[in-house]
């Protein structure tokens, strides 16, 4: 009895301590606060979210975390005392974000969690001329300098890819361009371009004209006003993969179509270092068909290589000759890669290994 009376007095005794210390409470004047419309050259702007210790204990901001990292959060860090205030601030980063936002932060203390709201709406910048065409050749601004006019289908196909460009000088200029491939055809629109004038350059490359198979890629220089050939910012680039299109070949001409028979890989053995040594390796044609060699190519400098100019019977053997160029080449065991490209509906690109060993 005497022990159980001991405990209620403790736990009174506990009771009427904890009342007396009290608890912090945080109270916001705003949970949410609307940037409205604003320019993006603003960069950074911030608001600040005012609060009170509306408790009787003093109130700890333990952490405070923004949920993107766009928003910069500061906090009042030392305790506040009831009756007093303290504040949150906001910053949000508009910089590269045009449009809508709605971004939160939360408020974690000794009191309980709170949410604040921020939100707004960025109006995107005006692009000047430089961001919208960031290629400067000589006063003529062009959108880009790679083309890429990816798979080209011959005999039948070309393509032509449309490069936005403006004279951003003060003075009138003509567009021209030197050192085109045959294959592929350059046009401005207009030629001469008056200051702030926009127009087009047009690249484009038929197919049935070209004698280039396999993926490629040619440079070409831009004239402004005749000057600019010597310059190496002056120049486009034009990527492509030239490609036979069998699509309209029936059952039956596929059936007597050529059929390419090489073998995968092919050992040239061993070679002396710092030498050039004529070499060649054999292919058939089991097809029923004549076999045109498109192309022929390896990924190797120190290979010179060239695809048989007549065509192959059916039935018939092949040789392709080849010269391969130790010199500067590190001894040791070697791999280098040939593509082969022909008019063989069912395989018509194939690669090959030649492998061997310098010493």
């Amino acid at each position: 009895m005497k022990k159980l009376l001991l405990l209620i007095v403790a736990a009174l005794t506990y009771a009427v301590g904890a009342v007396a210390q009290g608890a912090p409470e945080i109270s916001f004047e705003k949970l949410v606060h609307d940037f409205g419309t604003f320019p993006e050259e603003s960069g950074k702007v911030s608001c600040t979210f005012e609060f009170t210790n509306t408790g009787s204990a003093d109130l700890v901001l333990q952490k405070v975390k923004a949920s993107c990292g766009c928003t910069t959060p500061e906090w009042t860090k030392t305790p506040i005392k009831p009756g007093e205030k303290g504040n949150v601030t906001a910053t949000y980063n508009a910089s590269g974000r045009p449009g809508n936002f709605t971004k939160t932060i939360t408020v974690t203390t000794n009191a309980g969690d709170k949410r604040l709201t921020i939100k707004g709406e960025v109006v995107p910048k005006a692009a000047k001329v430089e961001d919208q065409y960031p290629v400067n050749m000589n006063g003529l601004r062009i959108k880009k300098q790679h083309v890429y006019l990816n798979n080209i289908k011959y005999p039948a196909n070309s393509r032509t890819e449309r490069i936005a460009v403006v004279n951003d000088s003060k003075e009138d200029m003509t567009v021209s361009f030197k050192n085109v491939p045959s294959y592929i055809v350059v046009k401005a629109t207009p030629e001469k371009l008056k200051a702030g004038e926009k127009g087009t350059i047009d690249v484009t490359m038929e197919t049935k004209s070209s004698n280039v198979w396999g993926s490629f890629s040619q440079d070409f220089n831009v004239l402004v006003n005749g000057k600019g050939a010597e310059d190496k910012a002056n120049v486009i680039s034009v990527h492509g993969n030239v490609v036979e299109d069998f699509s309209a070949l029936t059952p039956e001409e596929k059936a007597q179509a050529p059929v390419l028979k090489v073998a995968d890989v092919v050992n040239l053995g061993t070679l002396k270092a710092n030498t050039k040594k004529n070499l060649k390796f054999s292919f058939n044609n089991t097809g029923k068909g004549s076999l045109y060699v498109r192309s022929i190519s390896s990924d190797s400098k120190a290979i010179e290589i060239t695809a048989p100019s007549k065509p192959i019977k059916a039935g018939k053997k092949e040789d392709v000759k080849f010269s391969i160029d130790t010199k500067g080449l590190v001894p040791g065991k070697f791999s280098y890669r040939v593509t082969m490209i022909t008019n063989d509906p069912n395989n018509s690109v194939v690669t090959l290994q030649l492998t061997g060993e310098i010493k």
